[in-house]
């Protein structure tokens, strides 16, 4: 770290570290964008602008700016906070697979997810803030006031624990640190699973409000967490192909994992959904069967046929499994509504547990149902959270290197096949990341075979030897023993036009010495090289 003419230099990142450097910095960057990313982030701003006036109305104690009441407590804020914390989970399972168990078609999700994971669990906690008014006594109570019979102790517990987990993962992705991350991605994926079952259980415990009551609940919020999780890789990734991102090229395979995933997990959602609406309307617990009259046929019909049920799954599911539609746009379509239709679900969840009264101890209330409209306040929260994620998302896109890593670093499960490649399993990831940077810092082009045979021990794989331009002309030169044809001269991986690799050069192909150049390093793929 280094501060030269006003300029702070974190390795090889330049900050501007005065006020007038600031404005200098954002003016150029401002001038050197297109009019439509100057266009996004305008509307973004005025989101954020939108969502910090309505913060600041909801800080005052006593002031009666959102649309609750006695008889209807949790309202659209406890849906944000509970869309957005699954959401992480979501995208911490899905990465799992790749980061954790060492799935290779799922690793470009590494980098994206911890982003996103970490930018929403932020949001999360932002909007329960706004929401509790005093969110510092839920710190005190979780650390002072151990509760371990309470789920939503439990919750807090792994949601703080989250928090931590989640910014060491991301230091580690930019620093040398493969071990850490390695424990920290497992660490994550655990936490993933625990936290959206411990929120769950937060609404399954209250037999008062028999909708959300049972051991279902959890199990229906993990699914959904899956959905949404999945579901904004899915459109995080049609971005990246839409705009030429950071490793663009290998957007569109990754978006065919994306379809995977996606429609697994909406086909679990089906039947979870289905299965409720049908043990409400055939029970006999009071409240539980009006509650999903209310949800089926009621008030909260429309809503759940055509935004959760419609636009939500059927829509999604017919797109992803049509195979004329299994294009990149048509999946970021996909991705949005099935995203959409999570956060219909979780809102419809959260009003149809308490739609229906079961008393009159808190006030009068309409007569079958509870009303609820949510106030322009909370919509206005809702809006900044929103431009606050994906304005942060977007910045990180433009200025972090978001391409896949060259080193992944897996725990030694059985199904994963040991050999040279860097991106499969290294019990000791160190070593091959320090065979990467002393061939670089020795100046010798490592050479890139991806299907190369087993060797004896993988880890230790000799290096291709620097290509030497002189030699090559020297051997192309060089007469052929009893008349055969002149011998190809091997060329190392990695010479072709942008970064693809070439296999053998003709003799006769050969440029001349002073016109070769050296090929990429073994970190410059031909992704990101495009």
């Amino acid at each position: 770290m280094q501060l030269i003419d006003s300029t702070l230099y974190l390795g090889k990142v330049a900050v501007p570290a005065t006020p007038r450097a600031m404005r200098k910095a954002v003016v150029r960057e401002i001038g050197m964008m297109s009019t439509a990313t100057r266009v996004w982030y305008a509307l973004l701003s005025v989101g954020l602008v939108i969502g910090a006036i309505t913060a600041l109305l909801a800080l005052p104690p006593g002031w009666e700016v959102m649309g609750t009441s006695p008889s209807f407590e949790w309202g659209m804020l406890i849906v944000g906070y509970v869309f957005f914390a699954i959401m992480t989970s979501g995208l911490c399972l899905a990465s799992s697979l790749g980061t954790v168990f060492g799935i290779e078609r799922f690793l470009p999700f590494e980098k994206r997810h911890a982003i996103l994971a970490l930018l929403s669990l932020t949001t999360a906690f932002g909007i329960i803030a706004l929401e509790l008014h005093y969110p510092i006594r839920m710190v005190f109570g979780a650390v002072l006031v151990i509760a371990p019979l309470s789920p939503m102790w439990w919750m807090g517990v792994f949601y703080g624990a989250y928090l931590v987990v989640l910014i060491v993962e991301v230091w580690t992705l930019f620093t040398p640190h493969p071990t850490i991350h390695k424990y920290a991605c497992t660490v994550a994926a655990c936490i993933g699973l625990c936290a959206p079952t411990t929120l769950g259980a937060v609404f399954g415990v209250l037999a008062a409000k028999p909708f959300w009551f049972g051991i279902f609940t959890p199990i229906l919020m993990v699914s959904s967490a899956f959905v949404a999780g999945v579901a904004l890789l899915g459109i995080a990734f049609w971005a990246v192909n839409r705009f030429k991102l950071a490793a663009w090229a290998i957007s569109e395979a990754t978006l065919g994992s994306v379809r995977i995933l996606l429609a697994g997990g909406l086909i679990v959602a089906t039947a979870l959904i289905a299965r409720q609406v049908l043990d409400g309307l055939t029970s006999d617990v009071p409240g539980f069967r009006p509650a999903t009259v209310a949800l089926v046929a009621g008030p909260l019909a429309p809503a759940f046929w055509g935004g959760r049920v419609l636009a939500g799954i059927l829509i999604p599911l017919g797109i992803l499994v049509a195979p004329r539609l299994r294009t990149p746009s048509f999946t970021g379509l996909a991705a949005f509504l099935a995203l959409a239709g999570v956060f219909v679900d979780r809102s419809l969840f959260v009003v149809a547990g308490e739609i229906v009264p079961r008393t009159t101890m808190a006030g009068t209330v309409g007569y079958p149902y509870a009303a609820y409209t949510p106030s322009l306040v909370e919509i206005g929260i809702l809006v900044g959270a929103a431009s606050f994620m994906a304005m942060a998302y977007s910045l990180a896109e433009r200025y972090l290197p978001m391409g896949e890593g060259d080193v992944h670093a897996f725990w030694p499960w059985p199904w994963l096949k040991r050999h040279d490649d860097h991106d499969l399993c290294t019990p000791e990831p160190a070593m091959a990341l320090a065979t990467v940077i002393g061939a670089a810092a020795d100046g010798a082009a490592v050479a890139e075979e991806p299907n190369a045979p087993e060797g004896p021990n993988s880890l230790e794989a000799p290096a291709a030897e620097p290509f030497d331009a002189g030699m090559a002309a020297a051997a192309a030169a060089a007469p052929a023993p009893d008349g055969a044809a002149p011998a190809d001269v091997a060329m190392p991986a990695g010479s072709g036009d942008l970064g693809t690799p070439t296999d053998a050069v003709g003799a006769s192909d050969a440029p001349a010495p002073e016109a070769l150049e050296p090929g990429p390093w073994p970190s410059e793929r031909p992704e990101e090289a495009g």
